[in-house]
Order: structure tokens, then sequence, then C-alpha cells
């Protein structure tokens, strides 16, 4: 009978095929491990992979070296991939410094060639039972028990890191925060048992009309959020859309009376070129939306409008079809035939290519990309 894998993936990373291949032998009966023979080729790895749990690394490579690796992982976005653990391959030319400057960079422990086969496998055990173990008990203490949603304080950190995101790469972040009409007076006429069912039913149409992508939170009681990537306000409005349609379909019947879930729905995707806005910023205008859409009667969808957004720009900036060379030419010859429409929509066009620049040349573009998207919008 041959002997089950470990799940968790190890990955090697070694400039020496030899190295590699000595781990692989040692570990393959036990783990799926994967191989790269440098620091580049380990950072696109762990970038796709999802899977991997722990890293072997050597130091003196080519194209980036295991310094550079373990600073990069440690400086992730992604919580889980910052705080992978990271074993460093030595060898007999590491000094005592090397050893002492990766320790600072965050290194895990050591391991020293040529390893032995206990050794080796004795500490991808570890770390990865231990990794895994952490995992779990982070899941549990991030997740509501009764919805299965995330906890108030795991959305609020989920929410920063996305910010911190979409400003990076110049793209847009919606909130949303969702109250369920009339709760507390079912909760009170029906009882914390009815109250809970309902809770649970409520969020179980939340998970499955939000997006792969997306993280909702149980706030309060009967106050749930969504964070949406990546999505602007026509995007997020057909996610809130499929969840509401959802929602009120459901119908309960309490002894004599039938029961309607209604939402009401604050939204706010704002403008990020603004440095000092933080996601408690836009949690609150979500929180404003809501109210005004409560204020209503219930069963809304409101908007959050900033009071100190300036009024649309009375320009036409519609979409049009524009040829790029073409344009070109005419303003190398100052045509002043040009229009606004056709400027407008060459400068959409041209946006792809400026987030894509920016991210690569490091132009330091990401406000202006921003601004741009807000003042362009159709």
């Amino acid at each position: 009978m041959s002997e089950e894998k470990n799940e968790s993936q190890v990955l090697v990373v070694d400039d020496s095929r030899v190295i590699r291949r000595a781990a692989v032998k040692i570990l393959q009966k036990e783990f799926d491990v994967i191989e790269a023979e440098d620091g580049e080729d380990a950072w696109d790895e762990l970038q796709q992979n999802k899977n991997i749990s722990v890293v072997f690394t050597d130091l003196g490579m080519p194209n980036m070296d295991g310094f550079e690796l373990l600073e990069k992982i440690r400086n992730a976005d992604d919580p889980a991939l910052a705080s992978m653990p990271v074993i460093i391959i030595t060898g007999a030319e590491e000094s005592e410094g090397a050893r002492e400057e990766v320790l600072e960079l965050g290194a895990t422990d050591f391991i020293s060639k040529p390893f032995d086969s206990v050794s080796l496998k004795s500490r991808a055990s570890a770390h990865i039972n231990y990794r895994n173990e952490v995992q779990s008990l982070e899941k549990r203490a991030a997740t509501d028990r009764l919805t299965g949603l995330l906890t108030e304080t795991s959305f609020l950190q989920q929410g920063e890191q996305a910010l911190a995101y979409a400003r990076r790469h110049c793209t847009q972040v919606t909130v949303v925060r969702f109250d369920i009409d009339h709760f507390a007076e079912l909760f009170v006429k029906h009882g914390k048992d009815v109250a809970e069912q309902i809770l649970a039913k409520v969020a179980s149409f939340i998970r499955e009309g939000m997006r792969t992508e997306d993280t909702g939170a149980r706030l309060g009681v009967s106050r749930f959020a969504l964070l949406l990537p990546c999505s602007d306000p026509a995007g997020a409005i057909q996610v809130i859309t499929r969840i509401r349609d959802r929602v009120a379909k459901l119908k309960l019947k309490l002894g004599s009376d039938v029961f309607h879930i209604r939402f009401s729905t604050g939204i706010t995707s704002p403008d990020l070129s603004a440095d000092d806005i933080t996601f408690n910023h836009l949690v609150e205008q979500a929180e404003s939306s809501l109210k005004q859409a409560i204020d209503l009667g219930g069963g809304q969808m409101v908007r959050y409008q900033s009071a100190t957004t300036p009024a649309a720009a009375s320009a036409d900036l519609s979409e049009v079809e524009v040829n790029l060379d073409k344009l070109v030419q005419q303003l190398a010859k100052e045509d002043s035939s040009v229009s606004q429409q056709q400027l407008a929509s060459a400068m959409r066009k041209l946006l792809p290519i400026m987030v894509q620049a920016d991210q690569q040349l490091k132009l330091g573009l990401s406000k202006v990309i921003l601004h741009l998207k807000n003042k362009l919008k159709p």
C-alpha cells in the first residue's frame, strides 16, 4: 500500500540541481515537492501557488538570492505568504554574519548542507503542522459562529489590506452595509431561536451571492457588511441586487404571521486618491448611506455622496469610437476639431497601459491614475 502524502506542498529553492534532487528524494514520499532554481522562480511560484506551506531556500543564487527572497516574503501583502515558514539551507561558506542577517530578515530556521533525511523531514513536518494549527485557530477566531461570516475585527483587518492593494494597483473597492429591517421587533416577538434561524439563512444567501474574491462579515446582531475589491459601483450593485433578490424570496410563516425579509443597504465606492482616507472611513460612509436607506422606509439602496464632492463636470465625456494613431496625427497638427469626447475616450484606452507601466517601471502614477479614472467616467 502506498504511503499517503501530506496535502501541503514544500518549495525547495537552490541553484544546484543536485541539492534540489536530494531534497526531493528525501521528501517526496510524504510531501508534494516543488522545485525552483533561484529566488525569482520561487517568488513567481509563491504568487501563483497557495498550497505551499514551507520554503527551504539557499542563500547564494543568481537573479534573486535567498536574502532578497526572504525579504520579499516577509513584506508580502498577503498575510499568509508574509508568515510563511522559511528555512535557510546553509553551507560551510556561510558566515555567522550571514546567519544573523537572515534572522533579522525573519528566517524561521536553518538546515545545513549536506542535510540528512531525518532532519529535513522533521523540519518540514514540524513547521507545516504548526502553521496548519495556527491557521486553524485564526480561522476559528476570525469567523462568526452563527453565520460563518467574518467577525468585525477580521473584516476591518482585511479591509485595510484591500484598500492598500486598491491604491497600489489603481483599482477600486466598494464597501456595503446591510441591515435586516425591523429585526428587533421580530426578535422580541418570536425569540432568539427564530431570530438566529433567520440570521443563518440570510448569511447563507450572502455567501452564495457574493463573488469568490468578496468578503462578507457580521458586524452586529443583524448588521452585515460586504467588501468588494476591484469593483466599481455598477458591479457592486449587481452583487447586492443578486443577494437582495434571494433574501426577498424568503418568507417565514410564524404562527399567523408571515414575515418578509428585507434589507436596507448603504454603499460607498470612493475616490481613493486622498491619502488620509482609511477603511474605517469607508465603513462610516456606508453606515451613513444605510441610515438614509432606513429613513426612506426600509428596503432601499443608497449610495454615499460626500457633501464636499465637487459637482460633475459639464463637459460631455461620453464614449466615442477613436483611432489613437489618427488622433495623435490630428493633435500634432493642432487640429481644433478634436472633441472632448475623443480625448476622453482616448485616455480611457490608454489607462491600462498607464497602470501596467506604473507597476513595472515604478513611475509613481497611482494617484494620477485614480484621479483620471474618476474624472473620465462617461
